[in-house]
């Protein structure tokens, strides 16, 4: 069934975005400019970018950290309209220090005729536990994990 004017089916919206994770974990941003929207808007906690902003952060984050093809676990995606969330895993190492980095992310994608127009997202470096702690009272929390707790 299509949800839209555009007869774009949720399994399309969702596959669009995919593709878009697959070629950012090749650094693909060739590939990239045919889901990229010319009107393109990103929001992050850094500000508001265009596209050119955007593929530019793709390739400093390469810099950063080394991606393989399965970096990306996309763990949920959900459609409503033109709107598609996606929760995320990424699976990165360190070029510095080569020490594994875990993230979680979720983003909400504006996307119409096979392009993403509009995303706002956050990403989130998990913490890993020290050993022989588990975590403790805070269930995993990312907001206190590493935090003092008073007594």
């Amino acid at each position: 069934m299509c949800d839209d004017a555009n007869g774009e089916t949720p399994e399309v919206k969702k596959a669009v975005f995919r593709r878009l994770v697959e070629f950012y974990a090749r650094a693909d941003v060739d590939a990239l400019e045919a889901l990229v929207a010319t009107d393109y808007v990103g929001h992050t906690a850094a500000g508001d970018r265009d596209w050119a902003e955007f593929r530019q952060s793709i390739l400093n984050f390469h810099q950063l950290f080394d991606y393989s093809t399965d970096s990306f676990i996309v763990e949920d995606q959900f459609v409503d309209g033109d709107k598609v969330a996606t929760r995320m895993t990424a699976r990165v190492r360190n070029r510095e220090t080569d020490e594994p980095v875990t993230m979680i992310g979720i983003n909400l994608a504006v996307i119409r005729r096979g392009q993403i127009h509009e995303e706002w997202n956050t990403w989130e470096v998990m913490s890993p536990v020290a050993p022989g702690n588990d975590g403790g009272s805070d269930n995993g929390s990312l907001s206190v994990r590493g935090a003092s707790k008073s007594a």
